[in-house]
């Protein structure tokens, strides 16, 4: 067997010890799709594609997580964007699913609850 051939060989048992190793433990491994939302703290409920259409559309969900609002801030915050950022207001569907979505996942009060847990 020549180098090439070994080092083919030790490539596709080493994916294989870590596809094991991540099934075993859980994790996602290499092939499997990760949710980025989800990894940032935007994890998959009613009202997320929403925020990534509205918040995504001018900075990156990375702030808006950071944020850790209040149900009243988010709403204030929503009201700031189209009062002095350009933002088209919301259908109220859509700001209510936004801000339900926002107050549930990326507030004070979903921090101290991750932090329990």
């Amino acid at each position: 067997m020549n180098a090439r051939n070994r080092a083919t060989a030790a490539a596709t048992r080493l994916g294989i010890i870590a596809g094991s190793l991540a099934v075993v433990l859980g994790l996602p491994s290499a092939a499997s799709e990760i949710d980025e939302l989800a990894r940032l703290g935007l994890p998959a409920d009613t009202g997320r594609d929403e925020v990534e259409a509205y918040c995504g559309a001018c900075h990156s969900l990375r702030l808006v997580v950071q944020q850790g609002l209040s149900r009243r801030d988010w709403e204030d915050t929503l009201v700031l964007m189209v009062e002095e950022h350009e933002m088209e207001p919301l259908e109220p569907k859509d700001h209510n699913l936004v801000v339900d979505y926002l107050t549930k996942h990326v507030s004070i009060d979903a921090w101290k609850k991750r932090l329990k847990q």
